[in-house]
């Protein structure tokens, strides 16, 4: 079996090219320098992680206990209203009228008035009155205009119901 000749020929001159060699040699791939792992710098990431995750699970657990004391309190709440409504129900049974007068005439000195000297007797009807008099016309331009109103917006519903149908 016969080798191939490899060799740079030129066809113009019909002769081999003896400067220049058969095979070019191959490069050997350029050895980078091995990088030194930056441990410093994994370091921190886990220590960042860490921290971060550490705040994160704190405040959650701050969280829960918010809300047990909520919890707890809203309880507190509800049993202190329905003790307050037991008191006021025993208050309310334990209140005498008859105890209550008894008390007030013979400790207190309290006394019922006397109709002549100590009863004031006061007319309302004609403060009323004069009172009706005064605003009677405010009111009923008052009310006639909000009248007015109200008609002119039912109206204009009306109508765009209408429309719709």
């Amino acid at each position: 079996m016969l080798v191939a000749d490899n060799r740079a020929y030129d066809y113009r001159k019909r002769q081999y090219l003896d400067n220049i060699p058969l095979e070019q040699p191959k490069k050997q791939p350029e050895v980078k320098p091995r990088k030194k792992p930056k441990t410093k710098k994994h370091i921190f990431n886990l220590a960042f992680v860490f921290a971060v995750s550490i705040i994160i699970i704190a405040r959650y657990a701050y969280i829960a206990e918010l809300g047990f004391e909520h919890r707890n309190l809203k309880a507190g709440y509800k049993e202190a209203q329905k003790e307050q409504t037991d008191l006021n129900v025993q208050i309310a049974k334990t209140v005498n009228l008859e105890a209550l007068e008894k008390t007030a005439i013979e400790q207190l000195g309290m006394q019922y008035p006397n109709v002549q000297t100590q009863i004031v007797y006061v007319s309302v009807k004609e403060a009323e009155a004069e009172n009706r008099k005064k605003y009677a016309s405010y009111h009923d331009e008052m009310e006639l205009n909000e009248n007015i109103y109200i008609s002119y917006i039912k109206n204009a519903i009306g109508n765009l119901l209408k429309l719709l149908d």
